[in-house]
């Protein structure tokens, strides 16, 4: 169910943003509000994050740091590098194409700072390139870094001294929604302790499937960022709907708990259909990495006039394909990366405890 639910967001996010003009035209098949999918990526990562601790016996704060690090990285460096490039790239063959998403200014400090994830530490908001969707990622590692100081670290002292230190990089607009992705962290060990009877656990599926369903088919076609007061802009930007990003993300944890009395954490799918989803969900983050500077390139293109034979369905297909390949090069090959990163830097074994 959880694999069902990333590939369901993280499709959301990339047809609402087929919804651009400069992508073959006036098109709205896509969701006009991505952020509802961002917030269900945040509880998804909360609970699975959550999960995965619980479940490693001795794992350390350095050995999480690895793990937390190598998977962003392996999609995110080779994102921002072939993203920039895909832009300059575009602009030069369509400058209008990319006169709202791109600016030129500081590109290289913008793509360093978005390396380390701290593009949107306090009141920065710093898209790099045209790749907008990048801001969730600044979220994600502080959270991942907040969370992991203050579950995996031995002592109290270090607990609360690295936690703050990490809180105070994030900041308060980062922190905003912090709630969204601690629920998800909770509902994990909700699961595990509890329970519902089938008739509980079937009232608040449906209650809260219902809430989800009827919300998010509301806003695929009705609904503007306009409604929420600075959203996007200073100083909060991509926090300035808290308090909405609250329900959606209270009303999903609640439905995750809920199947749990189906889908317990005990049980594992199998059969084809069940692999075929769970391969899909694997390259679910190379789809949100990287599929808007994709998109901007085939959209300055199309614009010149250099692509004639590709229309919207099969534009879209033609980006989920290379976003398919960019997965099987960096993201699904993480194991084999992580060893190498240990045989050249074998100090991350000895010192560290770190093993691929």
């Amino acid at each position: 169910m959880l694999d069902t639910l990333r590939i369901f967001a993280a499709t959301a996010v990339f047809l609402g943003h087929t919804n651009f003009k400069w992508f073959f035209g006036n098109n709205t098949i896509g969701p006009r509000n991505g952020q509802d999918y961002v917030i269900i990526f945040f509880v998804l990562s909360g609970f699975v994050i959550a999960w995965s601790v619980d479940k490693k016996n001795n794992l350390t704060f350095y050995q999480y740091a690895f793990d937390r690090l190598t998977r962003l990285w392996s999609v995110a460096i080779p994102a921002l590098f072939i993203g920039i490039a895909l832009d300059l790239w575009g602009k030069s063959i369509n400058p209008e194409t990319y006169q709202h998403i791109f600016s030129a200014s500081y590109v290289e400090a913008k793509v360093l700072l978005s390396s380390i994830f701290m593009h949107e530490c306090w009141f920065l908001s710093v898209r790099p390139g045209s790749n907008g969707p990048f801001w969730s990622l600044s979220y994600e590692f502080l959270y991942y870094m907040i969370f992991g100081s203050i579950i995996l670290l031995p002592t109290l002292k270090s607990k609360l001294i690295i936690g703050l230190i990490w809180i105070l990089i994030a900041g308060p607009k980062i922190l905003l929604l912090f709630p969204c992705w601690l629920i998800g962290c909770l509902t994990y060990y909700g699961c595990k302790s509890f329970r519902l009877n089938m008739a509980l656990a079937t009232f608040f599926a449906l209650l809260s499937g219902y809430f989800l369903i009827t919300r998010m088919a509301m806003r695929w076609h009705n609904w503007s960022p306009w409604g929420y007061e600075g959203l996007g802009t200073p100083p909060l930007f991509y926090s300035a709907k808290y308090l909405d990003d609250y329900t959606i993300a209270g009303a999903l944890a609640l439905f995750l708990f809920s199947m749990n009395y189906w889908f317990s954490l005990e049980k594992k799918s199998c059969g084809f259909l069940s692999l075929i989803i769970r391969k899909c969900a694997n390259c679910s983050f190379s789809l949100y990495a990287i599929h808007f500077p994709i998109m901007a390139f085939l959209g300055a293109l199309w614009a010149s006039g250099s692509v004639t034979r590709l229309g919207y369905v099969s534009g879209i297909i033609f980006v989920l394909g290379i976003c398919f390949l960019f997965a099987i090069v960096f993201e699904l090959p993480l194991k084999k990366y992580r060893s190498i990163l240990i045989r050249i830097f074998p100090i991350l074994n000895h010192k560290c405890g770190i093993r691929s």
